[in-house]
């Protein structure tokens, strides 16, 4: 199945991106994420996974060798809400991502109609998310394929304050730097919504495995509340809710 484009309703909220790219332009490039978390058929999980395997790694791995995109990624779900598979890839503009989204689903299902249609019954329904990097480690550095295991957090933050949430993050990223300079961490990073649903940022941690993800943001979680107290209870009145989830990073 085509990892398909946003619903008319997000489409119509998507008017406003124009003047938003516009005006990040002059700043340094920060690389855009398309990803879509989808809920599947857990039954038939492992087939949907086959179909990626079989079907969609070569046309993504094909966009990456010839600079469509500069990273994907598939995850399967551990612990957290009710997403049970997440797949996403990155590009370093809000174009090539989004050209992507069509030009891979078509080639995938010129490859393969059936499968396709099939991996779209397995996991039939989903939320499609379009972020961009504010901070971190970059999301397709290379090191990045040494991880197996991931922790994010989908948060729900005030939109008149959710910048200030982010220059708070900016004081938090040497500590988190600390734990990927250690090899505790594999990377790190702190996203801002574009267009999709209710979260308005995202935290996402890789580790090496899943529990040396969990062991650094517990290690992380008590040096901010001890050197940075304030500026982390500042940022729990600025985004007062979140869903957790686990990952294994498949792909």
């Amino acid at each position: 199945m085509r990892i398909k484009l946003l619903t008319l309703a997000l489409l119509a909220g998507a008017t406003a991106l124009p003047l938003a790219v516009a005006a990040q332009e002059e700043e340094a490039p920060r690389p855009f994420v398309y990803s879509t978390y989808f809920e599947c058929d857990s039954t038939d999980e492992w087939l949907a996974d086959a179909i990626v395997e079989q079907l969609f790694k070569p046309a993504y791995d094909a966009a990456v060798g010839d600079g469509s995109i500069s990273a994907w990624g598939w995850l399967s779900h551990h612990t957290g809400g009710h997403w049970r598979r997440g797949f996403y890839h990155v590009a370093p503009t809000f174009e090539a991502m989004w050209t992507a989204v069509e030009a891979i689903g078509e080639k995938i299902d010129a490859t393969n109609a059936a499968a396709s249609a099939k991996f779209g019954t397995i996991c039939h329904t989903h939320e499609d998310y379009i972020w961009q990097w504010v901070n971190g480690s970059s999301p397709d550095d290379a090191a990045n394929a040494a991880a197996t295991g991931g922790v994010s957090q989908y948060l729900v933050c005030d939109m008149a304050r959710q910048e200030r949430a982010d220059e708070l993050m900016a004081e938090a990223a040497p500590i988190f730097n600390r734990h990927v300079a250690a090899g505790e961490l594999v990377s790190w990073g702190w996203l801002e919504h574009v267009v999709g649903g209710e979260y308005r940022r995202l935290l996402t941690m890789r580790g090496a495995t899943n529990m040396d993800a969990l062991a650094a943001w517990g290690a992380i979680n008590g040096e901010l509340d001890a050197e940075q107290a304030a500026n982390m209870a500042e940022l729990n009145e600025i985004c007062t809710g979140h869903q957790d989830y686990v990952w294994n990073i498949v792909h």
